[in-house]
């Protein structure tokens, strides 16, 4: 590449200083055949640069690296016109991009998909790309920003043995008890559809993201919902996305929409900075909005949660080749005002080891293993039950984190190229106060099996069961069988939807 430049570098020199100037003497004496000789090797050092250029364009491309370098067409281009091909102009952005270094996302990051597809959402040390090639963007009109709209149109028909409390998706802690056993339920849902929009902005220390994403689970079936909108900055990021304390890497592949109960999944507004400290080893930090998920009821009160100060997360991360695993750990100021009118105030506090590991071939497993007391909102199953924190004395009104267990695990595996299931259980369980509701959630039991087919271009389609049990703090209890028939197209064909 070096000594392509420099190449290109001599031409022009010979272009604006030596021709030129043979030029002004042949025209002096009016010598037609020599001004015609020039003529004719300025025409072949135009196409040998032509040549060349295509050579780095190409070279550019294939190699994939970081080290990539923008080539601009000089003023004194040919005459003739030369159609780019798509390819090429997604070389070009690509190399735009490429021009600084960027720590690599690891191979078993970048390859493990899932339904969800949040490994596309979420934040990466240095904006770095799943895909270096950055497919699907193109160049805005007269700027030098570039865009990715992204997303998928997805319908799922849903088939329940027993009444759910959610219709579209699978949350155990909703179901009702007691549960009529006799009793079916269906529906069609297109709720999941999402679209995302990608902006990156080179500058010349690095790359500006600003990521914005809906999904249609608003207040109805045909409103809207903000899922993430942020801006990332180097390593610096400010806006709604996934919670330092979760890791979107290690999501199993399910068909439905909520995932396994007990996973820690929640997006918060947040600012985060993340340190690199080595190859694939970093350390992040977060503070977030907090919300104290406190409600409990006596004759003459009812709780009213408020937040002191925001939750602070910490991450520590490794992504190998083979996959990665994370370890983090959260910390709250949970509160409420009390009966007697006072507020009460706990530290809630949680820990979390997740990962992702390929195993054969292609088969991933991914993992989780949360505890903590007083995160319940954290956690898919309990968040917005109001029990991160309950009264546990009468005598002396106070309040006490509930502590929780919160553990799943998932295995992916490729039948065929474009053929692949997964397998997936979860299990989360809380430490009842002696005076939380007899009724209040205990425990919760969640597994999932599933095929999903891509037949052509970005179509996908599969099938899946699933089964939740729910026990409440009275050992009173109530479970469902699911079954979902999914069918997705995502919005852009690229090789991150191939395999």
């Amino acid at each position: 590449m070096t000594l392509a430049r420099a190449s290109i570098s001599m031409f022009l020199v010979a272009l604006i200083v030596i021709i030129p100037a043979k030029l002004r003497s042949q025209s002096s004496i009016q010598d037609a055949d020599k001004i015609q000789a020039l003529q004719k090797q300025l025409d072949d050092m135009k196409a040998q640069m032509q040549k060349m250029q295509a050579q780095i364009l190409e070279l550019s491309s294939g190699a994939n690296r970081a080290t990539s370098v923008v080539t601009t067409t000089p003023s004194a281009a040919p005459t003739t016109t030369v159609t780019a091909t798509a390819q090429d102009e997604g070389a070009s952005q690509a190399a735009t991009l490429n021009v600084v270094p960027k720590r690599k996302v690891s191979p078993a990051t970048a390859s493990y998909q899932t339904d969800s597809q949040d490994q596309i959402a979420a934040p990466r040390i240095d904006n770095a790309p799943l895909d270096p090639r950055y497919p699907g963007f193109f160049r805005l009109p007269g700027t030098q920003t570039l865009l990715r709209i992204g997303g998928y149109f997805k319908t799922d028909f849903i088939y329940d043995l027993k009444p759910p409390g959610n219709v579209d998706s699978f949350i155990p802690s909703t179901f009702p008890i007691p549960s009529p056993s006799t009793v079916n339920n269906t529906t069609i849902s297109v709720r999941p559809t999402r679209l995302n929009l990608d902006f990156l902005i080179p500058v010349k220390s690095t790359s500006v993201r600003f990521f914005i994403e809906t999904d249609m689970f608003g207040t109805n079936a045909t409103t809207p919902r903000l899922r993430h909108a942020y801006a990332q900055v180097k390593n610096g990021l400010l806006g709604l996305t996934f919670s330092n304390f979760m890791d979107p890497d290690s999501g199993p592949d399910t068909l439905d929409f909520q995932g396994p109960n007990s996973q820690v999944s929640i997006r918060n507004p947040q600012f985060r900075y993340t340190i690199p400290i080595g190859e694939g080893t970093s350390l992040g930090l977060s503070v977030e909005k907090a919300s104290s998920d406190v409600s409990f009821t006596t004759p003459q009160f009812n709780a009213l949660p408020n937040s002191p100060t925001p939750d602070a997360a910490i991450k520590f991360r490794q992504e190998y080749t083979s996959g990665h695993y994370q370890l983090s750990a959260l910390f709250r100021d949970v509160a409420a005002y009390l009966p007697n009118g006072k507020q009460g105030s706990v530290f809630g506090w949680g820990i979390n080891l997740t990962g992702a590991q390929k195993l054969f071939g292609t088969d991933t497993f991914v993992y989780q293993a949360a505890y903590g007391a007083g995160m319940e909102r954290y956690v898919n199953d309990t968040s917005g039950l109001g029990i991160d924190a309950q009264p546990a004395d009468p005598t002396s009104p106070h309040l006490e984190a509930v502590p929780i267990t919160a553990i799943y695990g998932g295995y992916q595996h490729y039948w065929a190229k474009k053929l692949r299931s997964s397998a997936v259980y979860g299990f989360a369980q809380t430490e009842n106060t002696n005076l939380e509701s007899a009724s209040s959630y205990h425990q919760s039991n969640y597994g999932a099996a599933n095929i999903i087919w891509n037949p052509l271009g970005s179509l996908n389609v599969g099938t899946e069961i699933l089964y939740g049990w729910l026990v409440e703090q009275n050992r009173a209890s109530a479970d469902d069988t699911r079954f979902i028939f999914s069918a997705k197209y995502n919005f852009i064909k690229n090789a991150e939807t191939k395999k």
